[in-house]
C-alpha cells in the first residue's frame, strides 16, 4: 500500500537549522530494518515529542508536524527509519563511522532531488558525538532486490532457452514491460548524478545495494558517507584531483580510484555503467572472479563485463564508453541521461506498437556465495576477517583487495 504523500515539510524546505531535530529518547525504534559496517538501521515506530527539546517556535512547528506524519494511519513504521552508529566497532571503525555518518548528515542536509533520500530529522547533539543519528524516508526495497524479482518475473514469463535466439515461447509484453521498467530505473540513477554531479559531489559508492526504492516505485540514492565535495584548488592541470583511493567497493569502483591515482566525477560514469550492466544483464558483474583475478585482469587490464550482442548498440556503447580505461573518453551524466531518454522514447513507442521488442534476456548467471561476497565489502571495513592468500608474492595486492574489500 502507498503511504500517504509529506504534504508539509518539504525538502527544499528543509535546509540547515530548519530541519526538524529530534532527541534520541524521543524516537520509539521498531525492527531492524537493516545494517552497515558502521550502522544499523530501524523502522521508527512513534516520535513522541518532549517539548523541553523545542528551540524556537519553528523547530517546534517542525517537530510537531514531523511526529504527526509518523502516525498517520496507524503506518508508522512504513514511514521514516533511524540510522545510528553501531556499538560493536573497535576504536578505529568506530571513528571512521562517525565521520561517515556527520558526512552523511551534512550532504543530505543541503540535498533536494527526487531521487536522493530524504532527510527528515537529525539528533540534537553534535554530528560527532556517538549517540548521533538522522532519520530517514523509509526505502522499502534495494536495486539489489529489484533485479532478484526481475530474475523471477522473466524467468516465469519463458520457457526455453534456446542459445542464440534467445527465449522461445516467451511472454513478449512481460519482457517489453521489463526492458522499459529497467532502463527507466537506470535513468532514475542517471538523473540524481547528474544533480550531484551539478552541485561538485562524487559519490564514490555507487552499486545495487545503495539505491533504494520506496512504496510508491521512486528510485532513490542513499547512504552518502563517502560523498565528496570537488573544490577547485583540489585539482590539478589535468582535470583531476588527488583524493583517498581504495574508496567504496571494488566490483563498481573505478580502476583509478582502486589504484590510489587521481580521479575525478568520472569515477562515478565507471560504477554507473556496471550497475546499468547489471541491470540489463539481470547478473553480477564479475561473478567467479577472485579479488586478485579483478585486479588482474580489471583494474590493472581492460577485461569488463560482456555486453550480450542481442542488446541494442547503443546500450552497449554507452557501457563501454562510461566504463573506459581512458578517464576522458567516459560520459558525462548529461550526455548519459540524454541517450538514456532516447532509449526510453524508443520503448515506449515499441511498447504500445503492436510489434515486441526483440531483445534478449541474459541467461542467468550462477554466483558462487565465496565470489559474491569478497568484491562487495566496503574498503572503510578493516576488522573483517579474511581468508588466507595463496600467492605470498601478491601481499601488496592482498592488503589491497582481499583485506578492505569483500
Amino acid at each position: 500500500m502507498n503511504s500517504p504523500r509529506r504534504s508539509s515539510i518539504h525538502a527544499s524546505e528543509k535546509h540547515g537549522d530548519s530541519i526538524p531535530k529530534l532527541a534520541f529518547s524521543e524516537i520509539n525504534m521498531g525492527d531492524l530494518v537493516g545494517q552497515g559496517g558502521f550502522s544499523l538501521v530501524y523502522a521508527v515506530s512513534q516520535i513522541v515529542l518532549d517539548p523541553v527539546y523545542d528551540t524556537s517556535e519553528k523547530q517546534s512547528k517542525r517537530r510537531q508536524e514531523l511526529s504527526r506524519q509518523c502516525m498517520v494511519e496507524g503506518n508508522a513504521s512504513n514511514r521514516f527509519v533511524v540510522k545510528m552508529l553501531r556499538d560493536d566497532l573497535p576504536e578505529d571503525e568506530y571513528t571512521k563511522g562517525v565521520l561517515d555518518l556527520a558526512v552523511e548528515a551534512r550532504f543530505l542536509k543541503r540535498l533536494n532531488h527526487p531521487h536522493i533520500v530524504e532527510m527528515m530529522a537529525t539528533a540534537n547533539s553534535d554530528p560527532l558525538e556517538s549517540r548521533f543519528f538522522v532519520v530517514l524516508e523509509m526505502l522499502n526495497l534495494t536495486l539489489e532486490d529489484k533485479i532478484a524479482d526481475w530474475r523471477i518475473d522473466l524467468s516465469r514469463s519463458t520457457t526455453l532457452w534456446c542459445g542464440p535466439f534467445g527465449y522461445c515461447c516467451a511472454n513478449k509484453a512481460t519482457l517489453n514491460r521489463s526492458w522499459l521498467e529497467r532502463i527507466l530505473v537506470a535513468k532514475s540513477i542517471a538523473s540524481g548524478l547528474e544533480y550531484l554531479h551539478g552541485q561538485s559531489i562524487i559519490y564514490r559508492d555507487l552499486k545495487p545495494e545503495n539505491i533504494g526504492i520506496d512504496d510508491d516505485g521512486k528510485v532513490k540514492i542513499f547512504d552518502f558517507g563517502l560523498a565528496k565535495r570537488l573544490l577547485p584548488d583540489d585539482r590539478n592541470d589535468a582535470g583531476l584531483y588527488r583524493l583517498t583511493g581504495n574508496t567504496g567497493s571494488l566490483r563498481y569502483m573505478a580502476p583509478e580510484i582502486a589504484l590510489n591515482q587521481a580521479y575525478n566525477l568520472k569515477a562515478d560514469s565507471y560504477s554507473f555503467a556496471i550497475v546499468f550492466w547489471q541491470i540489463i544483464a539481470l547478473a553480477v558483474p564479475y561473478a567467479g572472479y577472485t579479488c586478485q583475478m579483478h585486479s588482474d585482469y580489471v583494474v590493472n587490464g581492460d577485461c569488463r563485463p560482456k555486453i550480450d550482442k542481442s542488446w541494442p548498440k547503443s546500450w552497449g556503447h554507452l557501457m563501454e564508453t562510461c566504463w573506459s580505461v581512458d578517464i576522458f573518453e567516459r560520459q558525462d551524466f548529461d550526455r548519459i541521461l540524454q541517450v538514456l531518454n532516447d532509449e526510453l522514447d524508443v520503448l515506449i513507442a515499441q511498447n504500445n506498437g503492436s510489434d515486441a521488442v526483440d531483445i534478449k534476456a541474459q541467461k542467468k548467471i550462477k554466483l558462487q556465495p565465496n565470489d559474491a561476497k569478497k568484491l562487495d565489502v566496503d574498503t572503510r571495513i578493516s576488522y573483517i576477517e579474511e581468508s588466507p592468500v595463496e600467492n605470498e608474492a601478491s601481499e601488496g595486492m592482498r592488503k589491497m583487495h582481499d583485506i578492505d574489500i569483500v
